[in-house]
């Protein structure tokens, strides 16, 4: 059940990001917005070009590795954390680190799951904070901002689902969304998540299985769940 709850879940849309009501439209291939300014960019740049331009100080770079990559990175945040109004805080510390970091990438080709696993391991500290703090049920009502508006068909199923999540120990529920909701296999949620696979799977089964036991107490999950399989 849990699973299937979550894989139903992967297929609906990050409505979080405040990146498309910021009444910039979007540039044109080939070329990136920022500061309200269309730039042109290097034509196909790969991730290799990109990370060497970085590694030199290519003063254009960070830029060009911002509006590549922040919108996966913040879907990656949103799907980990939820609704939290510190979300793009975080995705603007993950681009910060990475770019102090940069030179310790020594694959750049893993660009993309360099930075994913930066954003993995912020989002886990960010839960411990949490944890530590006993938030084991919604956040407070200034925090509704971040997540889709009153009128969003999904909004009752996410609330339900995130105030399951804000249950799990935080390793547990880093394995279980990356595995469930990203749709990751098994090798790069581990590798994501900075575990070893055994140690994944252990974490992914006993998540699961704390997941279903109290999504089972849920009616709307169980709902809404009936109503995916009709």
């Amino acid at each position: 059940m849990a699973s299937r709850i979550l894989d139903q879940l992967r297929h609906q849309p990050d409505t979080s990001s405040q990146m498309a009501s910021s009444g910039l439209s979007k540039p044109a291939a080939g070329q990136s917005r920022r500061g309200g300014v269309v730039h042109s960019e290097p034509a196909l740049e790969s991730d290799a070009d990109l990370v060497e331009a970085l590694q030199r100080g290519d003063s254009a770079a960070a830029g060009r590795l911002y509006d590549r990559y922040a919108a996966s990175v913040h879907g990656m945040l949103y799907r980990l954390l939820g609704r939290e109004s510190e979300l793009e805080d975080l995705v603007q510390d993950i681009f910060l680190y990475a770019l102090f970091s940069i030179k310790k990438l020594r694959e750049p080709t893993a660009l993309k799951g360099w930075l994913l696993g930066i954003a993995t391991g912020k989002a886990r500290s960010h839960i411990r904070r949490r944890w530590r703090q006993r938030w084991l049920s919604f956040l407070p009502q200034e925090e509704l901002h971040e997540f889709p508006a009153d009128n969003d068909p999904h909004l009752e199923l996410l609330e339900e689902v995130y105030s399951l999540l804000d249950q799990l120990p935080p390793d547990e529920r880093v394995a279980l969304v990356l595995r469930r909701i990203e749709g990751l296999s098994l090798h790069e949620a581990a590798q994501t998540s900075g575990m070893s696979l055994s140690t994944f799977k252990r974490r992914l089964a006993r998540a699961e299985s704390r997941f279903e036991a109290r999504a089972k107490l849920r009616p709307e999950l169980v709902r809404w769940l009936d109503r995916g399989s009709s």
